[in-house]
């Protein structure tokens, strides 16, 4: 929601609560020790009944945290004295930088989303994350916001770690990234359980020989049920080529016996020192194709669109791949200037992306979606 300035009519956000557009005239406050304090009941009962701004005090006062009285000082709704004296904005935002980890790029977010109609607040009950907007009479938070610069790392095990925790206290959890010009992307983060529509099928077991590093089923009804029935491979002549992950999953499950072109048979152990000799973190894509599979999805290779896998829900000749499964170790950390790449790669294609997240007996499956707050 945009605001028109100081035009005195009166807004709601999505909680029904007052927005600030509302102020006529200039409320003042005190510095004391870090806060702000608000003394006028009227001004306090327009700042926190209507605006959702401070902590209420006894009294029937309001104290201010630094990031609100700077943000309410900018926009013209609140003037601040010390010692009698009226503070400006840079001495107030100076002072508010000293006490507040990340303050410059954490008042661009609060401005942003007070602007917007979110009545958020500092939260400091949760590592890792900055915001929290509190609906009215609920158990848990509307959401959770966390704030990055662009220049931040990105991490994954302690982002699966503050989704786990914070899914616990909050309905949503948003992601804001601020770049270095001061814009704000915003990405809904959450660890969703993945699942699909189509079944795995018995078959009859037959003879694959391996090329290289592809693998082609020579067998004529073999390749057409695998094909049409789990859409493995692409089809050629009357076979079908797979690739290695395909031939290694089915050979796996007994559908496949793997020779070369001498006839000479190739045990599950060779083909897979085979296929780590092409891709050396083969076992953690292996370990997250599986379980998709056991999920129900199908999957397909995602080289196309810059990620390790596509996954469909339902039959590819139905629908569209859903999912972009891009897989991650647990102490995969990089720029957020990639994850953000991923991201918009993923949506220009209608896709979701899903950040697969490995560690020795587990996969937690990250999506994040862009968000328009």
């Amino acid at each position: 929601m945009k605001f028109r300035g100081v035009s005195g009519i009166i807004t709601k956000n999505k909680n029904n609560i007052n927005c600030y557009a509302c102020f006529k005239m200039m409320i003042t406050g005190e510095l004391v020790k870090n806060k702000i304090i608000i003394s006028k009941p009227k001004e306090v009962g327009r700042l926190y009944n209507k605006s959702g701004f401070g902590k209420s005090l006894s009294g029937n006062k309001l104290e201010l945290d630094l990031l609100e009285g700077t943000f309410l000082l900018a926009e013209k709704k609140l003037k601040v004295f010390y010692n009698k004296k009226e503070i400006g904005f840079q001495n107030l935002f100076e002072k508010a930088a000293e006490k507040i980890p990340d303050f410059e790029i954490k008042y661009l977010v609060f401005k942003d989303l007070r602007n917007r109609g979110h009545a958020i607040r500092l939260y400091n009950k949760l590592v890792g994350t900055s915001f929290c907007q509190i609906g009215n009479k609920k158990e848990k938070t509307d959401f959770l916001v966390s704030v990055f610069s662009e220049k931040d790392i990105f991490d994954i095990e302690k982002t699966s770690d503050l989704i786990k925790t914070a899914s616990k206290i909050s309905e949503k959890i948003w992601f804001a990234i601020v770049d270095d010009e001061g814009d704000i992307t915003y990405y809904e983060v959450s660890i969703v359980d993945m699942k699909g529509k189509n079944k795995e099928y018995v078959y009859k077991k037959s003879d694959a020989v391996l090329f290289d590093n592809r693998v082609i089923i020579f067998d004529k009804k073999q390749a057409k049920d695998l094909f049409e029935k789990e859409f493995y491979g692409k089809p050629v002549n009357d076979g079908l080529q797979i690739s290695l992950l395909e031939a290694l999953y089915l050979q796996d499950k007994n559908i496949i016996n793997i020779k070369t072109v001498n006839d000479k048979k190739i045990s599950k152990s060779s083909l897979k020192q085979m296929a780590l000799k092409v891709q050396s973190d083969l076992n953690d894509y292996f370990f997250v194709f599986k379980n998709l599979k056991k999920r129900g999805l199908i999957v397909k290779t995602g080289f196309k669109f810059g990620t390790h896998f596509r996954s469909y829900t339902k039959n590819p000749d139905e629908t569209h791949a859903e999912f972009l499964v891009h897989v991650l170790p647990k102490d995969f950390k990089s720029i957020w200037s990639e994850m953000s790449r991923a991201v918009r790669l993923a949506h220009s294609v209608n896709k979701e992306i899903i950040f697969a997240k490995t560690s020795k007996n587990t996969i937690d499956y990250i999506k994040f979606g862009r968000l328009r707050p």
